[in-house]
């Protein structure tokens, strides 16, 4: 008998140890971007009770909050609010048709299978000539897996 707890104990101690599969909530898809030159990845962050999102740039502390939705193939975007810190100081605010910068604009986003493929105009916004876009670059997210 004694023999026969220890060796259940010994499986149970065992089958507790093994590594755990973390998953995202079933209301949450994240997509995260590419580290390009010197550009760090940001993420996508789309809840779906109530369908809010989050641009996440970590690189530069910063995040935008918004709606979103999805018709046919494309989602859209519109950013609400802009929150970020700088030197242990912290701004939330709110975006307005005023506000004309990259991050501040609806975007638009082809959805390819677990890809959203960046399809935003963005030749409304007047930019300074060496930060003019280049019209064949399209920042590709992948969707974050839960395995």
């Amino acid at each position: 008998m004694k023999k026969t707890v220890i060796i259940f104990c010994c499986v149970f101690l065992f089958l507790s140890c093994k590594t755990q599969k973390t998953t995202l909530s079933p209301f949450v898809t994240v997509y995260k971007s590419d580290w390009v030159g010197m550009v760090r990845p940001s993420y996508i962050i789309l809840r779906k009770q109530p369908e809010v999102f989050e641009i996440y740039a970590p690189g530069i502390y910063e995040s935008i909050f918004g709606e979103w939705n999805i018709s046919n193939d494309t989602l859209f975007l519109f950013p609400k609010y802009e929150y970020f810190s700088r030197d242990f100081k912290m701004r939330l605010s709110e975006i307005t048709d005023q506000d004309t910068s990259i991050v501040t604009i609806p975007q638009q986003y082809l959805i390819k299978k677990d890809r959203l493929i960046d399809i935003t105009d963005y030749s409304i916004i007047a930019l300074p000539e060496p930060l003019n876009f280049n019209p064949d670059f399209k920042e590709v997210y992948k969707r974050v897996d839960s395995k």
